[in-house]
């Protein structure tokens, strides 16, 4: 009895919270924008992105309750012992209700270091729907494309032509200071 009042008790504690919490949920291209950011590898973002769909369908504040002492939390769908509810612990050493907000970089840091020491094999959706199944297509997101190189660029592009003459490219930094030179044609 006394265990059924203290799971009730976690669980309106735990809506309160969620009430008061921002939640996102991303669409695809944001989700792999974001998860690029925080330093996902690109070989395994399409992993990570059937992985989000499968388990809290792209959504920060999912949270799945198998038992008063199993619950899986936001868009990783991180186990209870890689987190502490209420204050800093587990495994990842950090509250669990930091994974069911906007703010994915400490879930995502845990997420690796899950994956660095387990696998994809670690969440079972991923093993059910991700593994050997066609992935999400992401390839037409924006920030999927490869950067642009940082190799200067060809030489017959770098002047901007004006009045029959060219000038130098101003571009991240302020070309001014080497002598103002203009090359004519």
């Amino acid at each position: 009895m006394a265990g059924g009042r203290a799971f009730l008790f976690t669980l309106i504690v735990l809506s309160l919270y969620l009430a008061n919490t921002q939640c996102k949920v991303y669409t695809r291209c944001k989700l792999t924008r974001d998860l690029l950011k925080n330093n996902f590898p690109r070989t395994f973002i399409s992993n990570w992105v059937c992985l989000i769909e499968q388990g809290s369908d792209r959504n920060t504040s999912a949270l799945v309750v198998k038992s008063p002492r199993r619950k899986f939390y936001g868009l990783f769908q991180i186990g209870s012992e890689w987190c502490k509810e209420g204050r800093k612990g587990g495994k990842c050493d950090i509250p669990c209700e930091a994974l069911l907000d906007e703010d994915i970089k400490d879930d995502g840091v845990c997420a690796i270091k899950i994956f660095e020491q387990e696998g994809f094999k670690y969440w079972p959706k991923w093993e059910v729907r991700c593994k050997g199944q066609t992935l999400p297509d992401i390839e037409k997101c924006p920030d999927w494309q490869l950067p642009p190189s940082r190799a200067s660029p060809p030489r017959d592009k770098r002047y901007l032509k004006s009045d029959n003459s060219y000038k130098l490219f101003r571009g991240r930094r302020n070309l001014s200071s080497i002598r103002n030179k203009i090359y004519l044609q």
